[in-house]
């Protein structure tokens, strides 16, 4: 009978990598998870009436997707432009202006997508609203933090701003100004809305689990090419024939 010695390279690369390939797999499927709370939230919210802005709880944890209605101005000579957006295969900016509104708190209002210019140094033209407007739109709770490839953004005093991911800290120091929790998106036919087709999440959770199933794919590949190679080892078939 072939002895099982799969080596101690094989076996110390198989116990560094199956924990890995587990928690890879694992961590797909809480995604996956995540992501079908989030559709089920926003599909419960979207015929919901909208509260006004001074009846929300905004240290509430679930805000994702609560429509709100709002009464204020448009700081038009402020506007950040959050940067690599892609909307229909093209690039551009989602635009996002400070909101003051009739009792004096700042909203970030994310007005929605316009397209880059020719060149990045050809920004685009970001229409005003004057004077006080009502708004209509959902609060945007993030999943997650933003991966960027670049440290903390640099200050810039021209405006607009050009970010590649929503700090609000950062925006807060920029404006000078204390801000909402969180940013909320405008709605469709709300005043002040650019392209606002806003996707619901990036990844589907159907896809989510096809990943996890690579995952554990793999992680089987490895048990199997372990158990295979260790009674393989040319080693452990020597002393077989020896015996």
């Amino acid at each position: 009978m072939t002895a099982f010695k799969p080596g101690w390279k094989m076996t110390l690369f198989t116990l560094l990598f199956c924990p890995i390939l587990f928690q890879m797999g694992m961590w797909q499927l809480e995604r996956e998870q995540q992501k079908l709370v989030l559709q089920q939230r926003y599909d419960s919210r979207q015929t919901a009436a909208p509260l006004d802005f001074s009846d929300v709880d905004w240290q509430a944890d679930d805000l994702s997707f609560l429509n709100i209605s709002a009464n204020g101005s448009f700081d038009n000579a402020r506007s950040f432009l959050l940067d690599n957006r892609i909307n229909n295969s093209r690039v551009g900016y989602e635009i996002l202006t400070p909101f003051t509104t009739q009792s004096g708190e700042t909203l970030l209002v994310n007005r929605g997508w316009l397209p880059q210019g020719r060149t990045r140094e050809d920004i685009p033209e970001i229409p005003s609203i004057n004077g006080q407007v009502s708004i209509a739109a959902s609060i945007y709770v993030p999943l997650g933090e933003a991966f960027v490839l670049s440290g903390a953004p640099a200050s810039d005093e021209r405006w607009p701003q050009l970010i590649q991911s929503i700090d609000m800290d950062f925006l807060e120091a920029q404006l000078g100004l204390e801000l909402m929790p969180y940013t909320v998106r405008l709605t469709q036919g709300s005043i002040g809305a650019l392209t606002v087709d806003w996707p619901l999440i990036n990844i589907s959770p159907e896809k989510h689990r096809g990943y996890a199933v690579q995952w554990f794919a793999m992680l089987a590949a490895l048990i199997l090419l372990y158990t295979y190679f260790g009674f393989k080892n040319p080693n452990s078939k020597k002393q077989a024939e020896e015996k």
